[in-house]
């Protein structure tokens, strides 16, 4: 069984997990078994999952914001929220369903440890960012489909992350300790599991603690209501792809170089006060203004910078050891999709969750699933469970072996 559910949440698709199985464990098994059996063990960790969350919301307010006990807190907590997508099969002729396409969010629950300066360890603007293929590539990402409603929120996990740390002008980042991922289609829940996460590895009661997230409006309401404690930071190189789509609109040499330094410094009020002088010079935007419009591209800029300054000071968090990337959750993100999203694969809303928990439970440093695998056995009674179904024909009760 274990290892059925490890192929079947690892491999691209169940048809692949059969494959492996056959090869690697030689057992015969055909695509349909596989999606049963990982479907059935994932619905009972999310089953576990949900009480585990409940039982924690039910605390007291005093006990929820306490410092679990037995729980060293890290140096640092991080947490990292972002979105994703797969297509859903129970959405197709759906009247009230605009696409087939269902959003699922990630999070980082982060245990990381840094040393914090008396002044900002790297003030300079580093030289290789300048000519970072990874800004371009977000910048042309992140703008598909805003709208002055959404902007900033995020539209693809395929955003490139940040280069690798060690970079010139990164060396300060604070080091992975540990990670737990949690993911989630059900987006009114993915707060409270967070919140429970942090909870059990010490994250919330770290000395110091940051949430780091793209402009996503969504994401920023669950951190006011549930994680306001925490040092708010938007990601840097979303910031610095609203620069570099404006900067290129407009004819003056130098602009994106000096628009990405004053940000990388914290100096973002100047950079607005500037968009903000191209605009009255051009106009507004019409509504029907595309997305390539330079009316409409400096009209997004301001509405970002103006909206997220506040998470902004960049140069404070690199004193404070803190990270000024989302690069970490774009990354899970890529992760979770690698099993979820493809124009092949369809899900119904409870097979997506199944498989996202077992997905994230795979992912994360202290691996739950070795201790569900334990409790899940000890509630085996030696009888084959079954599934009773209603004929649609005969209305008569069915009896379907199940695992």
């Amino acid at each position: 069984m274990e290892k059925v559910v490890w192929a079947g949440t690892h491999q691209t698709s169940f048809g692949a997990a059969a494959e492996s199985l056959a090869v690697l464990a030689e057992q015969s098994l055909s695509a349909k078994q596989v999606r049963r059996i990982t479907t059935y063990i994932g619905a009972d960790r999310v089953a576990e999952r949900r009480e585990q969350v409940a039982e924690f919301t039910s605390k007291t307010l005093m006990e929820r914001t306490a410092a679990k006990p037995g729980i060293e807190p890290p140096e640092v907590g991080v947490l990292m929220l972002d979105n994703g997508t797969h297509q859903r099969r129970d959405h197709f002729g759906a009247p009230d369903k605009k696409t087939h396409w269902k959003q699922e969010t990630g999070g980082l629950a982060l245990s990381m440890t840094s040393e914090v300066h008396e002044r900002d360890p790297c003030p300079d603007f580093p030289n290789w960012l300048f000519a970072s293929d990874v800004v371009a590539e977000i910048a042309s990402l992140a703008h598909r489909r805003e709208t002055p409603e959404n902007i900033g929120d995020s539209t693809s996990e395929d955003e490139s992350p940040l280069a690798p740390q060690g970079q010139a002008g990164f060396e300060w980042t604070p080091e992975i300790v540990s990670r737990e991922i949690i993911a989630s289609t059900e987006g009114t829940e993915v707060a409270r599991h967070l919140e429970w996460i942090a909870w059990e590895h010490g994250i919330t009661s770290a000395p110091r603690q940051a949430f780091v997230a793209d402009g996503a409006s969504s994401i920023w309401a669950i951190h006011k209501k549930y994680f306001s404690q925490m040092t708010a930071i938007v990601d840097l190189m979303h910031a610095l792809s609203y620069a570099y789509r404006a900067a290129a609109v407009l004819d003056e040499e130098g602009l994106y170089r000096r628009w990405a330094t004053a940000i990388w410094q914290g100096r973002v009020r100047e950079v607005l006060e500037e968009l903000k002088t191209h605009q009255e010079r051009l106009g507004l935007p019409p509504q029907d203004a595309s997305a390539d419009d330079p009316r409409q591209r400096i009209g997004r800029a301001i509405t970002y910078y103006t909206n997220h300054q506040s998470r902004m000071n960049y140069p404070d968090y690199r004193r404070l050891g803190l990270p000024i990337t989302s690069s970490l959750m774009e990354s899970a993100i890529k992760q979770l999709s690698q099993r979820v999203k493809g124009t092949e694969k369809f899900w119904n809303q409870p097979a997506a969750e199944a498989i996202l928990q077992l997905r994230a439970d795979s992912l994360s440093d202290s691996q739950p699933l070795r201790e569900f695998w334990i409790r899940w056995q000890q509630k085996i009674t030696g009888t084959n469970r079954y599934r009773v179904r209603v004929s649609p024909k005969s209305g008569l009760a069915i009896s379907r072996y199940n695992c």
